[in-house]
């Protein structure tokens, strides 16, 4: 008599973190929108509360901005590492750029605190985090909402311009008070400066391509 093997179907794994370096970016990304998600509640109350007084909004965000920014290192290292699929090298330009805006620039220089391009520079950063790391924190447990989606891939076309007009805009008011400094400080913002000119393309370009990346995907799903 033969016997009739029945195959068992095992149910899907749930959807979430499957080991600990997985539920490590899942913390480390939540931290990371709430962090910036603070910056930008400050940045937006300070300006509403004050009759847009963009002057206030540095010694409001400041303490937590420094600190924030600064835990961005982590990423470059998670890259290093392999456990997130971002390119090292772009990873670290973007890393490496915002925080000589934070130490390079703004810690060295009082006298640009009060100037319009650090509340909209903060503004853009913020939004584009949030944006971010909403969408890694989605994506790691288990599931991204469709309007994250094209937030994540859809406002880098105006936050990225703004960052980086803002960023030098800080760089060039910087840059009386940096020939006073040292000359040296002076010529090495110019030199910074001017390396943003192939930087923005590279930053952008990157971003271009996980967009195309992001619309043959959804182009494929509704087309099934």
């Amino acid at each position: 008599m033969a016997e009739t093997k029945t195959s068992e179907t095992r149910p899907p794994p749930p959807p979430g973190p499957k080991n600990f370096i997985e539920w490590y970016l899942l913390s480390y990304n939540q931290v990371s929108f709430l962090g910036w998600f603070w910056i930008l509640y400050l940045t937006v109350s300070t300006l509403y509360t004050n009759d847009y007084d963009y002057t206030k909004v540095f010694e409001v965000t400041w303490p937590a901005l420094k600190y924030v920014q600064t835990a961005a290192l982590f990423e470059v290292l998670h890259s290093l590492l392999g456990w997130v699929r971002a390119p090292v090298m772009t990873t670290a330009m973007q890393v490496a750029s915002r925080l000589f805006l934070v130490w390079g620039v703004n810690y060295i220089v009082p006298e640009i605190h009060s100037h319009w391009s650090y509340s909209s520079m903060t503004i853009a950063w913020c939004i584009a985090e949030c944006t971010r790391y909403a969408f890694y924190t989605f994506h790691l447990s288990g599931g991204i909402p469709a309007v994250i989606s094209w937030a994540r891939y859809n406002f880098f076309f105006v936050l990225y311009p703004v960052g980086v007009f803002s960023e030098l805009m800080m760089v060039y008011q910087a840059l009386p008070y940096a020939k006073l400094i040292d000359p040296l400080y002076f010529y090495g913002l110019i030199a910074v400066g001017l390396i943003y000119a192939p930087g923005f393309p590279v930053l952008f370009s990157h971003m271009l391509v996980q967009r195309k990346k992001y619309m043959r995907g959804d182009v494929k799903k509704k087309s099934n």
